[in-house]
């Protein structure tokens, strides 16, 4: 059974659409996730392989998107999850929250000792989204 393992917000100036097209296509994880080494198209969704040490050195994502709605789902790592982002938009602002689910029995390790370190990592990340979005940088459309 799959739970949330935490949810991250971050507010930001960049447009709800800008950030949904970097999101919808992954080849754009290259350019806010440093970890990511590879993003190949694959007929089933994509290939992501990441610098090692890495949870999920290796894994296979499809991705769907509905406007304000993200979804990426993994499979093929060390650990299946799924990633949502949600996008709002109030007063030209835009609030993006992103939630990782995925089965707490699936973790390599206590879900206490994980799950901080996630959190604080995704958050860096999501971050760095937010700055790419907020720049003028071309991305795949």
């Amino acid at each position: 059974m799959s739970e949330i393992l935490f949810t991250n917000t971050v507010v930001t100036l960049a447009d709800a659409t800008r950030i949904q097209t970097i999101l919808a296509h992954p080849e754009n994880l290259l350019l806010w996730d440093n970890e990511i080494t590879t993003v190949t198209a694959i007929p089933t969704g994509f290939t992501l392989k990441r610098q090692v040490p890495a949870l999920n050195a290796s894994e296979q994502i499809t991705v769907s998107a509905t406007t304000g709605h993200i979804r990426y789902h993994s499979r093929g790592g060390r650990l299946a999850y799924q990633l949502d982002f949600k996008l709002a938009t109030t007063d030209n602002l835009t609030t993006v929250t992103e939630t990782l689910n995925a089965s707490a029995n699936a973790l390599p390790v206590p879900t206490s000792l994980l799950v901080p370190i996630a959190k604080q990592a995704f958050a860096q990340k999501l971050q760095a989204l937010v700055t790419l979005a907020e720049s003028d940088q071309e991305v795949t459309a």
